[in-house]
């Protein structure tokens, strides 16, 4: 179970002058849009709405209370999905994605001054095919594939390749996980170089 008056007090911005500040930072994820056409407008839309929804219901499940909790709608107030639909955007590479979070094009995506949630989600061709799965993808924004090529190739090829795919339902304990483990550690791990597994929650 998550304290959500501990979750609050955790999205608090620190200071080094003033011992309490006021001001909370927004927890949630920037999502790109790389497909675009006709059958894909309805599902962006049934997606972001989805997402919603299931954060939500899954902020007070995490966290064990009710909607009328106070503290808890504290915590979701502070929730943001931005939401970067431009079809400038079409056909990008997770890796042309990685460098516009980098580089903030667009405007400052979300966390990208917290180092353990320099993440962002994915609605592209694959996700967006599927009206009826919700699933999304799942990027680390400072991905180096370099730094994952294994050096003894006896022990197995490389086994993780910066992102995983994800239910929708599950960005809200992605977050807590976030908090105790980077995505290398928590993605499952591919067999030469497809997902054959979902990330499920087992913490949360």
């Amino acid at each position: 179970m998550v304290d959500a008056a501990e979750w609050h007090e955790q999205l608090r911005y620190l200071s080094e002058t003033v011992a309490i500040v006021d001001d909370f930072r927004n927890w949630g994820y920037t999502i790109y849009r790389t497909a675009y056409g006709p059958s894909t407008d309805q599902r962006w839309q049934q997606l972001l709405e989805k997402i919603q929804t299931q954060a939500y219901a899954a902020t007070l499940r995490v966290c064990k209370t009710t909607a009328d909790d106070p503290t808890v709608q504290q915590v979701w107030s502070l929730f943001r999905l931005d939401a970067r639909s431009d079809p400038a955007l079409k056909g990008l590479s997770m890796e042309q994605l990685r460098l516009l979070y980098r580089n903030g094009d667009g405007g400052v995506p979300m966390n990208a001054d917290l180092r353990s949630h320099r993440v962002f989600l994915l609605a592209d061709e694959e996700v967006l095919s599927d009206a009826d799965a919700f699933l999304v993808k799942c990027v680390e924004a400072d991905y180096e594939a370099a730094d994952h090529v294994p050096r003894n190739t006896r022990l197995g090829g490389q086994r993780y390749f910066g992102w995983m795919p994800m239910r929708s339902a599950e960005i809200v304990e992605l977050w807590k996980e976030l908090e105790f483990n980077d995505l290398e550690r928590i993605a499952p791990r591919t067999i030469a170089g497809s997902h054959l597994k979902i990330w499920e929650n087992v913490a949360w």
